[in-house]
């Protein structure tokens, strides 16, 4: 196991199908918050994201696929909700999940493997909100004691362990097939829980 703490690092020595192909995998876990909130509010299009990451999955394997990112970008855009106007926590998890496949869109069209390390980062920064949000009864006076808290939470150990996971996971595989592609569908499937602790219907 990597040290948890240069799991960016790590993600950035690979090469860039290597690290959308991870990127990828997160947002197989963040999907679900999305969705979620979708449902509840009824509002956005639960189905959609789920449509555009089957879709990046589809880049990753078949090279040569047409898909016309700007345009998903822009109908992703249509459908990310306004963070004042809700006045739940889920909005925040679904904004974050909207924004990192948003990223993912971006470092397709741009070839940036850098929007890839985004969505890991952002992926770590919605669990964060939450660990803060569940703390905010707590008796914290200082900012480093809030960050040693989120740092320590059992699920923020659970992110950086499936990050690292995953790149040690994808480091070996040096073309994406169907095969490959199954392999990392089949860790969060395995996985079964979103970046969040929620459990992902495995049906989906």
């Amino acid at each position: 196991m990597k040290q948890k703490a240069n799991n960016f690092q790590s993600m950035r020595e690979l090469s860039f199908y290597q690290q959308g192909a991870i990127a990828a995998a997160l947002l197989e876990r963040m999907l679900p918050n999305y969705q979620l909130f979708a449902e509840v509010t009824q509002t956005g299009d639960a189905a959609l994201p789920r449509h555009i990451l089957t879709l990046v999955w589809e880049w990753l394997t078949v090279k040569k696929a047409k898909i016309n990112f700007e345009k998903l970008s822009d109908e992703l855009d249509a459908i990310t909700p306004e963070i004042n106007n809700f006045d739940i926590f889920g909005v925040y998890p679904a904004v974050d999940c909207a924004t990192a496949l948003d990223m993912m869109l971006s470092g397709i069209a741009q070839q940036d493997s850098g929007e890839f390390i985004n969505v890991a980062k952002i992926s770590q920064a919605t669990v964060a909100r939450l660990i803060e949000h569940d703390s905010i009864d707590d008796d914290i006076t200082t900012e480093a004691e809030l960050k040693k808290i989120v740092r320590e939470h059992p699920l923020m150990q659970y992110e950086m362990d499936c990050l690292a996971e995953l790149i040690d996971l994808v480091t070996p595989l040096k073309q994406f097939g169907r095969d490959e592609r199954q392999l990392l569908q089949n860790w969060v499937k395995e996985q079964g829980l979103t970046n969040l602790g929620m459990e992902i219907d495995p049906t989906e």
